[in-house]
């Protein structure tokens, strides 16, 4: 090998290594990307849907500062109220409120304060199926509400403080993969699942979701470039959580 070669090589190495570690810092701590295997999110989200999903509040004192302002609508004093009560959940867990948040640059995981938002967490089960550890599921009831799940009016759940109530957006019945997992996971990896689904193995199935094992909220598709924009939060038509 001669010089040249050499040297080159070794300025493409020294740029390698200088690339990978903020590039790792930032997909594990502000943005990453999900891919969705199966059905269970539909319409929404597709299979084989890409997702941005953002893993933090970044500069979370701004956040506190608009939440805390004057509102100029009733909706807007209504979600203002809603993301205090939230924090204030999450303060009994040691999470910092107010201006405490000043000196943080960022907090993990997202204050999650929005009914109907998209949110990517490890599975509760994902011993069972290992293969697929993240889930991806809508918002339909906050900690410290009460929910009444879909499908089963008469079923009433409290959600800890600590935790959400998530459910699929598609409700169809089907089989199962060959691993016997259902319709709903999500993966960092380009994988391929079977074309046959269960329904949505959610909190209907294993309760609330620990807001420890959240990943972060998806907020936009990015491929495939048909389906590129923002992921929406969707409130049940029929309000089905509320304060207890």
């Amino acid at each position: 090998m001669n010089t040249s070669a050499s040297s080159s090589l070794r300025r493409c190495l020294t740029s390698i290594a200088l690339i990978i570690p903020p590039a790792k810092f930032v997909s594990d701590t502000f943005y990453s990307l999900y891919r969705v295997q199966g059905s269970s999110m539909e319409p929404a989200l597709q299979d084989g849907d890409i997702l941005l999903v953002r893993k933090s509040d970044i500069l979370p004192h701004l956040d506190w500062k608009r939440w805390t302002s004057s509102s100029t609508s009733y909706e807007e004093e209504e979600a203002h109220q809603t993301a205090i009560r939230v924090i204030a959940h999450d303060a009994q867990s040691g999470r910092p409120i107010g201006e405490n948040n000043v000196g943080y640059t960022y907090l993990h995981p997202p204050t999650i304060h929005q009914l109907g938002a998209v949110v990517v967490y490890r599975a509760p089960d994902a011993e069972k199926y290992p293969s697929s550890e993240y889930r991806v599921k809508r918002v339909v009831g906050l900690g410290g509400q009460i929910v009444r799940p879909r499908e089963n009016w008469h079923r009433i759940e409290r959600v800890p403080s600590y935790a959400l109530w998530v459910e699929g957006d598609n409700n169809g019945e089907g089989g199962k993969d060959d691993d016997g997992k259902e319709q709903d996971t999500i993966s960092k990896r380009s994988s391929t699942t079977n074309n046959t689904y269960c329904k949505s193995i959610d909190s209907r199935t294993y309760g609330p979701v620990c807001k420890n094992l959240v990943e972060g909220i998806a907020e936009r598709i990015i491929w495939p470039p048909s389906r590129w924009g923002v992921v929406s939060s969707i409130s049940p038509s029929v309000p089905r959580s509320w304060w207890a």
